[in-house]
């Protein structure tokens, strides 16, 4: 009786365990880290140092005009405090209400009332909203373009772990963050750029390679 003999290719697969999950190879490492990216929003942080509350509706208190001071001088200062918010009011993402705030008075427990912009999300700002209780905006995701390299699987404090150089874009990007104040006000030209270089190290567990910020979790 005649013995089948086994294909090369299949007889490498094998011996390789070609296809596994838990095989060093790029297309295992694009997946994990896409999987890693998928819930890592890119996110933005509209900040004023005058701002009362970390989640919306956000009041930031405006500067008064001083005896001493010109009227222009104050108002540029105040542009400058809510730029970050304003750039986002101009793309839709925020909406903007005028009102007052209480402040204290410099090595004073007394309180005197101040102008002030409250800001809040429109139905674009609430799909953008990172999380309920702050006031990070998701602008997009990153994606694998290619795995460049990766090192050879080492043993690092009990764990098989690989570090892996890629390039990625941005994905899902919301055209309100292609709005020229928003881009400018946040570098988003950096941010996203196509191909950024990236770095990422990975590690093997019992269901193949994830990234290693992910395997806690």
């Amino acid at each position: 009786m005649k013995q089948k003999l086994i294909a090369p290719a299949i007889l490498a697969c094998l011996l390789a365990a070609c296809g596994s999950p838990k095989e060093a190879s790029n297309s295992n490492f694009e997946k994990a880290i896409n999987k890693h990216y998928a819930k890592d929003c890119i996110t933005i942080h509209p900040f004023a140092a005058s701002a009362d509350g970390r989640s919306y509706p956000i009041t930031v208190a405006l500067q008064e005009k001083a005896p001493y001071q010109q009227q222009a001088q104050v108002d540029q200062s105040n542009a400058l405090t809510t730029s970050s918010f304003d750039a986002l009011v101009d793309a839709g993402v925020l909406s903007v209400a005028t009102g007052t705030k209480q402040r204290k008075a410099w090595l004073s427990e007394k309180e005197f009332t101040v102008p002030a912009k409250i800001y809040s999300l429109t139905d674009a700002g609430k799909k953008a909203l990172v999380q309920p209780d702050g006031a990070d905006l998701c602008v997009g995701h990153y994606k694998v373009d290619d795995v460049t390299r990766f090192s050879e699987p080492s043993n690092a404090l009990g764990h098989t772990i690989s570090e892996v150089a890629f390039t990625m874009s941005a994905v899902d990007v919301p055209d309100w963050a292609k709005n020229d104040k928003v881009a400018k006000q946040y570098r988003l030209d950096q941010a996203l750029a196509p191909h950024i270089k990236g770095n990422r190290t990975l590690v093997l567990a019992s269901d193949g390679w994830i990234d290693s910020a992910d395997f806690s979790n």
